[in-house]
C-alpha cells in the first residue's frame, strides 16, 4: 500500500484514499465501507468504473481494483480535497473529492472528457462494500455483521440507503446514503446493493460479472445479507465532448436525515459551492508537495498484465473429461459434483464455460480437516488457511469468510521454464481453461487436472498426529520432451487472529540445515513456537526462497497476476525483518517424457526449532509423505466405520455412515472453525452435544470431553459459555442452559457404557470474579481453586444453582437460555424459560437415581420435589391452550403464546415437551399438530424455529430482533431445533413423519439438482446451521461446518428412526422407528472396543413397521421387551448375525 495516504474530514465525517483509488470513509468511529490495511494488495475502496458501451472495454478510474495499464494516470492531494485522474480509450476522467465542512457527506465529483472525433456512450459504475459497524467488529466476523444490513432504493430521489438493524435498544448506527447528480445528458439509473450479483462467483472486482456480462444492475435490494452500494449511469459524449457528474456518499442518523442530505446537494449550484469552500480552505494544494504525481502507465510495474499467467492455456493434453476418473459414476450427481460409490468421498467436476472460465459452485464447498491440534480449510479452489492449536488464536495463514470471491492465504503454482507460462495446481488462483476434480474424503482434499501436457495432483491433508500440512503434488509428463519446470508454495502470514496483529513482529529466516523457512511465533500464550515452510525432496541448489509478500505478488497485485512468477527467473531470497512477511518457496525440477514424480511441501509450527527440524526430516525420508495420507485415510476408515447403515434411503446411508461423525469430530470437535464460523473456543454446551453424539463411535472420546469441561465449571456452580485453549480464557455468564448439559451428558455417557465410575473421577473448579448486578457477561482468564471434587459433585452444584423459579414456578432464563439471541428476555432476574422448565424436568429424572448411587438422599428428595414441582408448573401455566408457550419476560408479558404479537410458537417448547415426558399424550399431540401448521413448511424444506419472527414488538427479546425477519435463530430453520422435532415425532410414534423430515433436512435432499443447488448454495456433505426463511432467500442455506446440528442429525438417526439404544455397555436395545413402506434395514455394530462385530437385519415383511416382535441371535430367538429387541453384547472378538423381525400390533397374536 502507498505510504502517500490522503486524509478528508470535517471532524465527524472522514475518508483515507490512496493513489490507486482504495481507502476507507467513517462517520464517527462508525466504518462506512470495508477496508483492510493490506500494504501489497490493497484493494478495498469506494471504486469507479468506466466501460465503453460500444466496445464493452472498461477499466476503473483509480489503479485498482481493475489494474488496467493506462495511457495515464495521476493523483494530487491537498489539504480539503483530492483528485485521481486517467486517460484511457481516448476519455479523460477526472475524479475530484471533497468533504464538505459543514455536512457529513463526500462528494466525488467525475469530469470526463472526448478526445476522440466521435461520440461515445460511457458507462459508470460506483461499488463500496457497505459495513455501518466498527472496523473491528466488522473484520472480527463480516458474515454476521452482514446480516444485520438492510437496503432500500428511494426511487423519488435516485438514492440508495442502507441501515443496520439494532442488536440492542437504542443502539444508533445511523444510515448510510449514497446517490448521484449528473447533468441532462445522461440516461436512466441503475442500482445494485447485493455484492453476489454484482461480483459473481468465480470472479473477482478486477472484472466482476457486473462489468463483464453487460447486462444492467439487477435493482435488489432488502435484506441482501452480503450488501453494497452501486448506482450506473451512462452518459452521452459528443465528439471533444464534456460531462460532469457527482457521487455523494454519506451518513446520518436516520432516514430522513440521509435524504435531508440528499436534498441539500441536489443542485448543482450546492456541489459546486462544497468544491470552491474546500478549494479556498486548502490554498489549493499543498505547497509543501508536488502538485502533481505521475502515475503508472503503461509497461508500468505496479500491477502488470500477466499475459504469461495465460499462455498456453487450454493448449495441450486437456483430455481429463475422458479419462476414467471421469467416467466414475457418482451418487447424487446435481450439476457440480456427487459422492462416490461407497459414499467416502464428494467428487466436485469443474467445467470451463464457453469463455473459458471454470463453473464453480454457488458458493464455496468446504473440507474442514483436522487433528486434535492443527488443521486446515481447503475449498474446491484450493483456497482455504491453516492454523495450529487454536483456530482462531493462533491463525497460521489468513482465513476469510467471503463466500463470492473467496480469497486464498495459500497458493500452489507451476511454471514452465521454456514458455515461462505458470498458472495454480489447483482450481485457484489461475485455473487453466479446462476440466478440474476435486475431492473432499476423510481428512484430505484432492485436486487433479491436465493441461500443458501435464497431468498435475495434489493432496492436502495433516498427518494424524503432527502439526503440520502437507501438499503432496504428483507430476506427470505427457509430453514427449524433456520439462524444466518450477513448483512454487505460498503462503501469507499470520500468526495470531488477523494479518495485521503481529505482521511487524515476525522475522523471516532461512534454516541452514533444513533450507526451510522459519518464523519465531510472537503471539502472547503461542510465543516462541516455531513456524515453518519447507519443500521435499531438499536439494539446496534447486531450492529458492523468500519472505517477502510485497515482491512476490507485486503492490497492488493479487495471488491471480503474482509478479515474482512473470519476473523473476527464481524467488529473490529477501529475508528479515520488516517485510510484509510470507513464505515462498520454489522447487525447480526436471521431467523427462512419460516420467511421473512426487514433491511436497509442509507448512507447520512446532514447539521449538529442534522439533520443527524433526518433523521436516521425517516427512522427507522416502515414502513418509504417502505413508502419512495412508495413516490417515486407515485411521478415519476404522473411526467412522463403526456403525454402517444400510436403508432404502440411500443419501441417510452416506451421512450416517461417516459425513456426520466427521463433521462433529474434525471440524466441530478438533477444529471448531468452519468457513462462516472461526470460534477456535470450547462452547460448553456445544461439544459436550458434540461428544455425545460419538458415543456409539468412541465411548472414550465423550468421557474424555465431559471431564475436560467439568474443569471448566466454578466454584458457585456456573460454568465457562466458552474457553480458549491453552489458556482457558472465555467469558462468565448469565446462560441458564450451559452448566445443565453436564449432568445431562455425563448420565447419558454412564447409562450407555454402564461407567459409573465416571461420577467418582476428581476435577478441579475454577476461581473467579462473579458477575456485578446488571453485568451479563465478563471476559476473564479464571484460576484454579484449588478445591477438587468428583463429577458428581460438579454435576450437583451445575443442578443446585439451577433450582430457580419466578412467579410461574418456572426456571429463570437469566441471559439466554439454549436460544442465546434471546438474552434480554430473562436478564432482570424474572423472566422465566418453559424450555429450560422441560430440559430440567428430563435431567433430574435421569438424575436422581444417580444420586441414589451415590448415598446423598438429601440431594435426591429435594431433586425430586422440584421434578415434581415443574411438571405441574410447566402444564398449569406453561399450556397456552394449543401449545405450549416459550417464556415470560422479566415485565411479565409471555412469550410463544397465541396472544403474542410475535413470536406465538416455538419449536423449542413443543419439541422438549415431548422429548422430557413432562406433557400428558394429548397435549403432547396436539403441541406437534400446531408444529406442523405454525413452523414446518415441506414446500420450502423447512422447519422454523418460531413464528411469527420478531420485527416490530415493542418488547426486547435480545439480539435475536436484529436480525432480518426470517434469518438465522429468527424465524429462519436452525437445523438444531428442527432435528428436535423430528426426534419429538419419533417419540410420539410419527413414524412416516419423522422419516420424512429428517430426509428433508439432509444437506443432500437440498442439493439434488442444479436448480436446488441455486437455491441452497451450500455443501451437499456438511449440515447447515440454518436455514433462511424469508424471501428471496427461502431455502438459502446460512453457515455450514461449525454446527452441533450434524450430530444431532447422527443421534436422530441412529436413535430416533433406526431405534439404536446402548445401555450399560452389555445390551443393545433396537425399538425401529421406520416407516411402513421400509422392507426394512441393515446395521453394522462394531462394538467400540472392536471386541466384537453385530451384522444386524431389521426385516419388515408385512409393510407394517410397528414394533419389533422377534429378535435371533446367531440362530437363537433372543429377547423382546415391550415391542423392542434385547440384544446381549459378548465380547468375543466373532460377528454375530441378528435378525429382527417387526410387525403391527394388530399382526402379532
Amino acid at each position: 500500500m502507498s505510504t502517500d495516504l490522503h486524509s478528508l474530514s470535517n471532524g465527524c465525517y472522514s475518508l483515507c484514499l490512496s493513489p490507486a483509488g482504495t481507502g476507507y470513509s467513517a462517520w464517527g468511529e462508525l466504518a462506512l465501507t470495508r477496508w483492510e490495511a493490506d500494504p501489497t494488495e490493497d484493494s478495498d475502496g469506494f471504486f469507479l468504473y468506466l466501460r465503453d458501451v460500444e466496445s464493452g472495454k472498461f477499466w476503473s478510474l483509480g489503479q485498482q481494483p481493475a489494474g488496467t495499464a493506462v495511457a495515464q494516470r495521476s493523483y494530487r492531494f491537498g489539504a480539503g480535497r483530492a483528485e485521481l485522474c486517467c486517460e484511457h480509450e481516448d476519455i479523460a476522467a477526472e475524479f475530484e473529492i471533497v468533504v464538505p465542512a459543514t455536512a457529513d457527506v463526500e462528494l466525488r465529483r467525475v469530469t470526463l472528457r472526448n478526445r476522440s472525433d466521435r461520440p461515445r456512450r460511457i458507462e459508470l459504475t460506483s461499488y463500496a462494500e457497505v459495513v455501518l459497524n466498527t472496523q473491528a467488529a466488522d473484520a472480527a466476523h463480516p458474515a454476521f455483521s452482514k446480516l444485520f444490513i438492510q437496503t432500500e432504493f428511494d426511487a423519488a430521489s435516485g438514492t440508495l440507503l442502507a441501515r443496520r438493524r439494532p442488536r440492542v435498544p437504542d443502539e444508533s448506527t445511523g444510515w448510510l446514503v449514497h446517490t448521484l447528480m449528473g447533468d441532462p445528458a445522461i440516461e436512466s439509473l441503475y442500482y445494485e446493493t447485493d455484492r453476489a450479483r454484482f461480483i459473481g462467483r468465480g470472479c473477482s472486482l478486477a472484472a466482476p460479472k457486473a462489468l463483464t456480462d453487460a447486462a444492467p444492475l439487477s435493482g435488489t435490494v432488502g435484506n441482501v445479507l452480503d450488501p453494497i452500494i452501486s448506482l450506473r449511469q451512462t452518459v452521452e459524449l459528443a465528439a471533444d465532448g464534456v460531462a460532469q457528474l457527482t457521487f455523494l456518499l454519506g451518513a446520518a442518523p436516520d432516514r430522513e436525515a440521509a435524504l435531508v442530505l440528499v436534498a441539500r446537494f441536489a443542485k448543482p449550484a450546492a456541489v459546486e459551492a462544497a468544491f470552491q469552500a474546500a478549494e479556498a480552505g486548502s490554498g489549493r494544494f499543498d505547497p509543501l508537495t508536488p502538485d502533481l504525481f505521475p502515475m503508472a502507465g503503461e509497461g508500468s510495474s505496479i500491477n502488470p498484465p500477466s499475459p504469461l499467467a495465460g499462455e498456453g492455456r487450454g493448449e495441450g493434453r486437456t483430455d481429463l473429461a475422458s479419462g476414467p476418473v471421469l467416467d466414475e459414476l457418482l451418487q447424487f450427481w446435481n450439476g457440480y459434483g456427487g459422492f462416490n460409490a461407497d459414499g467416502t468421498e464428494y467428487v466436485i467436476r469443474l467445467q470451463p464455460d464457453t469463455g473459458g472460465r471454470l463453473r464453480f459452485p454457488p458458493r464455496p464447498w468446504v473440507n474442514v480437516v483436522a487433528n486434535p491440534c492443527f488443521g486446515f480449510l481447503a475449498s474446491e479452489t484450493g483456497a482455504g488457511y491453516t492454523w495450529s492449536q487454536n483456530s482462531r488464536e493462533n491463525r497460521l495463514t489468513p482465513w476469510s469468510n467471503d463466500p463470492i470471491l473467496d480469497p486464498p492465504g495459500e497458493a500452489l503454482y507451476l511454471r514452465d521454464e521454456a514458455s515461462g507460462a505458470f498458472w495454480s495446481l489447483q482450481p485457484g488462483p489461475i485455473p487453466q481453461s479446462v476440466p478440474y476434480e476435486v475431492r473432499h474424503g476423510f481428512g484430505y482434499s484432492h485436486y487433479r487436472h491436465i493441461s500443458q501436457d501435464l497431468e498435475q495432483q495434489v493432496w492436502l491433508f495433516v498427518p494424524h498426529a503432527d502439526p503440520v500440512k502437507i501438499a503432496r503434488i504428483q507430476l506427470r509428463n505427457l509430453s514427449d520432451q524433456p520439462r524444466l519446470l518450477s513448483l512454487f508454495a505460498y503462503a501469507r502470514l499470520v500468526l495470531g487472529v488477523l494479518p495485521a496483529d503481529n505482521a511487524a513482529a515476525l522475522v523471516i529466516e532461512q534454516d541452514l540445515a533444513t533450507g526451510a523457512l522459519l518464523t519465531e511465533n510472537h503471539n502472547r500464550e503461542f510465543a516462541g513456537r516455531m513456524a515453518f515452510a519447507a519443500a521435499a525432496p531438499f536439494d539446496r541448489s534447486s531450492l529458492h526462497v523468500s519472505g517477502d509478500r510485497a515482491t512476490f505478488i507485486g503492490l497492488h497485485g493479487s495471488l491471480a497476476h503474482p509478479a515474482a512468477l512473470s519476473r523473476d527467473p527464481v524467488l529473490n531470497g529477501r529475508l528479515g525483518a520488516g517485510l510484509d512477511p510470507c513464505f515462498a518457496l520454489q522447487l525447480i525440477l526436471q521431467l523427462e517424457p512419460g516420467a511421473t514424480a512426487e514433491y511436497a511441501f509442509l507448512i507447520g509450527e512446532a514447539e521449538n526449532l529442534e522439533e520443527a527440524r524433526r518433523l521436516i526430516d521425517h516427512y522427507r525420508e522416502d515414502n513418509a509423505v504417502a505413508a502419512a495420507l495412508a495413516e490417515v485415510r486407515e485411521f478415519w476408515r476404522n473411526e467412522l466405520g463403526g456403525v454402517q447403515i444400510q436403508t432404502p434411503k440411500p443419501a441417510l446411508d452416506v451421512m450416517v455412515n461417516g459425513w456426520l461423525a466427521y463433521q462433529t469430530l474434525s471440524c466441530r470437535l478438533w477444529g471448531r472453525s468452519a468457513f462462516y464460523q472461526s470460534g477456535g473456543a470450547f462452547g460448553f454446551r456445544d461439544q459436550l452435544q458434540d461428544a455425545a453424539a460419538l458415543l456409539h463411535h468412541d465411548p472414550e472420546r465423550t468421557r474424555q470431553q465431559i471431564l475436560l469441561h467439568a474443569a471448566h465449571q466454578f466454584q458457585e456452580g456456573d460454568v465457562l459459555h466458552w474457553w480458549h485453549p491453552p489458556t482457558h480464557c472465555g467469558i462468565r455468564t448469565r446462560f441458564s442452559d450451559d452448566l445443565l448439559w453436564l449432568p445431562h451428558v455425563a448420565t447419558l455417557y454412564a447409562r450407555a457404557t454402564g461407567d459409573w465410575s465416571l461420577f467418582s473421577e476428581p476435577v478441579r473448579f475454577l476461581r473467579a470474579r462473579p458477575l456485578e448486578p446488571g453485568e451479563d457477561e465478563a471476559f476473564l482468564t479464571p484460576e484454579d481453586s484449588g478445591e477438587v471434587a468428583s463429577l458428581y459433585e460438579h454435576c450437583c452444584r451445575a443442578l443446585d444453582r439451577s433450582l430457580t423459579q419466578g412467579v410461574h414456578g418456572l426456571p429463570l432464563m437469566g441471559s439466554g437460555d439454549w436460544n442465546d439471541g434471546m438474552n434480554r428476555v430473562g436478564r432482570e432476574g424474572r423472566g422465566e424459560s418453559v424450555w429450560l422448565g422441560f430440559f430440567l424436568y428430563a435431567i433430574l429424572g435421569e438424575f436422581i437415581p444417580v444420586c441414589g448411587q451415590h448415598g446423598d438422599p438429601n440431594r435426591a428428595r429435594r431433586y425430586a420435589t422440584f421434578h415434581r414441582h415443574l411438571v405441574e408448573a410447566l402444564n398449569r401455566d406453561g399450556w397456552d391452550g394449543e401449545w405450549y408457550r416459550r417464556a415470560w419476560y422479566d415485565h411479565g408479558a409471555v412469550l410463544g403464546s397465541a396472544r403474542s404479537d410475535e413470536c406465538q410458537i416455538d419449536a423449542l417448547a413443543q419439541a422438549w415437551a415431548v422429548i422430557s415426558k413432562a406433557a400428558p399424550w394429548s397435549r403432547a399431540e396436539s403441541a406437534l399438530d400446531a408444529v406442523e401448521r405454525h413452523l414446518i413448511a415441506e414446500q420450502d424444506g423447512l422447519i422454523r424455529l418460531l413464528a411469527p419472527p420478531f420485527e416490530n414488538t415493542p418488547h426486547d427479546p435480545g439480539y435475536i430482533k436484529g436480525y432480518v425477519a426470517g434469518v438465522r435463530e429468527n424465524g429462519g430453520q436452525y437445523t438444531h431445533a428442527a432435528l428436535w422435532v423430528v426426534r419429538a415425532l419419533a417419540e410420539l410414534g410419527r413414524r412416516e413423519r419423522a422419516a420424512r423430515l429428517l430426509e428433508m433436512l439432509s444437506p443432500i435432499s437440498r442439493t439434488l439438482t442444479p436448480e436446488a443447488v441455486a437455491i441452497y448454495q451450500l455443501e451437499p456433505f456438511m449440515v447447515a446451521a440454518d436455514v433462511y426463511g424469508v424471501a428471496p432467500h427461502i431455502g438459502r442455506g446460512g453457515w455450514s461446518g461449525y454446527t452441533g446440528a450434524a450430530g444431532w442429525m447422527l443421534r436422530v438417526a441412529l436413535e430416533s428412526i433406526l431405534g439404536l439404544e446402548l445401555v450399560e455397555g452389555h445390551t443393545l436395545l433396537l425399538r425401529p422407528c421406520i416407516p411402513d413402506d421400509w422392507p426394512g434395514f441393515h446395521l453394522h455394530y462394531r462394538l467400540p472396543d472392536g471386541d466384537a462385530v453385530y451384522d444386524i437385519e431389521v426385516r419388515n415383511p408385512e409393510g407394517h413397521a410397528e414394533r419389533v416382535v422377534a429378535v435371533e441371535v446367531d440362530g437363537v430367538s433372543g429377547a423382546v421387551e415391550d415391542g423392542m429387541a434385547c440384544i446381549p453384547l459378548l465380547r468375543d472378538g466373532n460377528t454375530h448375525r441378528v435378525i429382527v423381525m417387526l410387525a403391527g400390533r394388530s399382526d402379532f397374536g
